[in-house]
């Protein structure tokens, strides 16, 4: 399955890079360098992820990106005028959802692993791309203003059909093959609305610069860990 998801990346990569160049043709050259600086990033963080998976040592990046995760939602909060109630709300939602993606960091098999960060950043990225193309209304004006309709709907279609065509390499059957792409995705976009929010709330832009081009950690993995928490569970 490997080598499978290293010419998935090398394929929806190829159409990603494709797809800035169109969308540069009529961009500034700010706009175009911070596109090709979150582009490879992305794609730094996507190899760093998959290797971390393969080769067993998932659970410590968990352990990293959650310690990250949690000191970026306090500094966040720091910067706000929120009560401290506020703080614990979030903090123990967090950390819920936290413990949740540990365990599935470590305890579910690597191949499903795998299997859900595929259609996670498959997720992640068509959504990007065909909001960026296609997208013009809103999905989430007031949380997400960049989220479209056409990018949600790029996104699930791509992270379904390929969610699909990996689980061919997995030994799942019944309603699990239909199901559980939808409910990744599902919980993907959900993940990525709620850190949104949060971002909304605290009157935040990026909750911080650790990874170029995206606003943070939770920026970046804030789908994975939430679809994976929700994983862990149904997995359960």
């Amino acid at each position: 399955m490997f080598w499978t998801l290293f010419y998935i990346i090398i394929v929806f990569f190829t159409i990603g890079g494709i797809a800035i160049f169109v969308l540069n043709r009529k961009s500034d050259a700010e706009q175009r360098r911070a596109r090709w600086v979150k582009y490879i990033f992305y794609l730094l963080a996507v190899s760093l992820t998959v290797w971390c998976i393969q080769y067993g040592v998932m659970r410590y990046l968990a352990m990293v990106l959650l310690i990250i995760g949690a000191y970026e939602i306090v500094m966040g909060w720091r910067s706000s005028n929120k009560g401290i109630l506020f703080l614990w709300v979030s903090i123990l939602f967090y950390m819920v959802t936290a413990f949740g993606f540990y365990q599935f960091s470590s305890q579910v098999a690597l191949e499903r692993v795998l299997y859900v960060y595929t259609i996670v950043f498959t997720f992640d990225g068509f959504a990007q791309i065909t909001g960026q193309l296609f997208g013009k209304k809103k999905v989430l004006p007031k949380i997400s203003p960049d989220k479209t309709i056409a990018g949600v709907v790029g996104g699930y279609v791509m992270g379904i059909a390929t969610g699909l065509f990996v689980m061919q390499w997995l030994n799942m059957s019944g309603y699990a093959i239909g199901f559980s792409p939808l409910l990744i995705c599902t919980a993907a976009f959900v993940g990525d609305a709620l850190a949104s929010w949060y971002k909304r709330r605290c009157n935040l832009k990026d909750y911080s610069n650790v990874i170029p081009g995206h606003g943070g950690v939770l920026d970046r993995f804030d789908s994975f860990i939430f679809a994976g928490a929700v994983f862990w569970l149904a997995y359960l």
